[in-house]
């Protein structure tokens, strides 16, 4: 709210003015929650170019625009309080803070300032094309400036020193516990590492990590409570979750940092979610979400991780690919969003890649699926008189971006009833298997075509009128594998899969040779027989 001209002259007498402010205070003292007001003030400055000797930065000044973009769209805040100052130099940062500064005095001190930074800097100063701005100073002068709430928001490597922050321990499950305190006037310090680490950019979200996920939060991934409203500690405590996790895929994670003091009554709420001038994505349930502008393979929009079922986010009006990595698999949905509509990705339809697949595509986070798998079946004779007999196989298999490779174990047994007075016969089979299969996926279906080599152990056993001794021999067998699997859409099973699996094989075995009932020799015998099986395959 805007403060009246001094004098009263607006409402006619001294008495109805202050009676009239007195009001309007009270209403704003008692708001539990409410948007940056319309007098206040936003400096955002985003500069690519640091020192002499260091990397230019990409996307340091579009951080800058985006971040004026989202509270300008979703804070309400007018064009004409904006500074965007993108490629400037420390002079020209302190030029804008003192007119800032001077027409907030002339506003009686009652607006509110926030100040963004995008760039590089080291634990000292915010490097600018060569020059530098202290960070004391611009802490000093953000903090001293006449208003009710002042914000300072800094993107830059080592930027902890300006929250007075040396290190901070890595937790799990990190939450700003805030909302109590977080109040409506004074001053608040946000940076996005410690004093010694580096802030990072990101070339598929074209972004840096923090600056990309506390936009994210503002556009309503950071609205935990459902209320349609972005407040100063979701926004910090979503950007830090995710700050965490995104910068956990490289060689250094990120920190950051905040600093809070405020005093009054409400909460700090900086966007809020109700705009018809911007489509509106429900999701589902919880998630990693790759939100893509004009398709898959398009430009990243979005990169969110809500907590909750439904979250929102507040997107332009367009054609998007909805990327959701569940456990699982990922689901895949393509949604058009229109101004002022809601558009539910649990109305859409998804395509469900699951992980295997993506490795066998040579896509997705991954570089392995491992899974285990248990069949029952039966195995063609290998000796003469026998038939099929039933067996079980326990496997482990590992998908590769090229051919699945695996392990497993197989015992199987058939029994042959002699006629006349011979001894009744059973053959145990155990075996040890490698497998390397290549998977060709069609959906839900795979199919799988491959080689089995195996390791085996045989053991005869006899009954009869007169005693046998038992016959053990050990050789091999080879084969071809032939497979099929069905994924189950099971949410409380993900990565189970149906498998039906078989083919031709020949077994390399010693026999005996015998005369009249007596062992006279062995020979190696290579009988061709085939197997099938039936069983689940689970992946984790």
């Amino acid at each position: 709210m805007r403060p009246a001209p001094r004098g009263g002259s607006l409402f006619g007498s001294p008495l109805l003015a202050l009676s009239l402010l007195a009001s309007a205070l009270l209403t704003l003292w008692a708001s539990p929650a409410r948007a940056l007001p319309d007098d206040t003030w936003v400096i955002a400055i985003g500069n690519n170019r640091g020192d002499a000797g260091e990397v230019a930065l990409r996307y340091a000044e579009r951080d800058a625009e985006q971040f004026v973009q989202t509270l300008s769209a979703l804070g309400g805040l007018a064009p004409t309080r904006t500074v965007r100052l993108d490629g400037r130099r420390a002079e020209d940062v302190r030029a804008s803070l003192d007119q800032v500064d001077a027409a907030l005095r002339r506003e009686g001190g009652q607006g509110s300032l926030v100040v963004y930074y995008s760039g590089h800097a080291d634990a000292r100063a915010l490097h600018l094309g060569g020059s530098h701005l202290p960070i004391a100073e611009l802490t000093e002068r953000v903090s001293n400036a006449p208003g009710r709430f002042r914000l300072l928001i800094i993107d830059a490597c080592r930027s902890g020193a300006a929250s007075r922050v040396k290190g901070l321990e890595a937790t799990p499950d990190f939450a700003v516990k805030v909302d109590d305190r977080t109040r409506a006037e004074g001053v608040a310090i946000i940076t996005s590492s410690t004093a010694g680490e580096d802030s990072q950019e990101s070339d598929a979200l074209q972004a840096s990590f923090f600056s990309h996920h506390l936009v994210s939060g503002l556009r309503g991934a950071a609205d935990e409570n459902d209320d349609a409203r972005v407040t100063l500690a979701e926004a910090y405590a979503y950007a830090y979750a995710q700050t965490l996790r995104s910068s956990g895929r490289t060689l250094k994670l990120q920190h950051p940092t905040y600093r809070f003091d405020l005093k009054g009554k409400g909460e700090v709420v900086l966007t809020t979610l109700e705009s018809g001038r911007f489509g509106q994505l429900e999701l589902a349930r919880p998630a990693v979400y790759v939100i893509a502008r004009d398709g898959e393979g398009g430009p990243v929009a979005a990169e969110v991780a809500p907590a909750r079922e439904q979250a929102r986010l507040i997107l332009p009006a367009g054609d998007y690919h909805v990327q959701a990595r569940h456990p699982d698999a990922y689901r895949q949905y393509r949604v058009t969003l229109r101004d002022g509509e809601t558009t539910r990705l649990a109305d859409v339809e998804p395509e469900i890649l699951r992980y295997d697949q993506l490795v066998r595509a040579r896509g997705g986070p991954r570089r392995s699926v491992h899974g285990f798998m248990a069949l029952g079946g039966v195995r063609g004779g290998l000796l003469e008189g026998e038939g099929a007999g039933p067996q079980a196989v326990l496997g482990y298999q590992a998908d590769l971006p090229w051919f699945s490779v695996g392990a497993r174990a197989r015992a199987s047994t058939v029994s042959v009833a002699a006629a006349d007075d011979a001894a009744d016969r059973r053959h145990d089979e155990y075996a040890l298997a490698v497998t390397l299969e290549r998977f060709v996926d069609f959906g839900p279906l795979s199919l799988s075509f491959g080689l089995l080599a195996e390791a085996t152990w045989h053991r005869q056993t006899f009954t009869g009128p007169r005693p046998i001794d038992p016959r053990t021999s050990v050789g091999g067998a080879f084969g071809g594998l032939l497979a099929v699997e069905r994924h189950l859409p099971f949410e409380w099973a993900p990565g189970l899969a149906v498998r039906l699996e078989g083919g031709p094989y020949s077994g390399i075995i010693e026999v005996a040779e015998v005369e009249d009932g007596v062992v006279v020799g062995a020979a190696t015998a290579t009988p061709l027989a085939g197997w099938a099986a039936l069983g689940i395959r689970w992946r984790l």
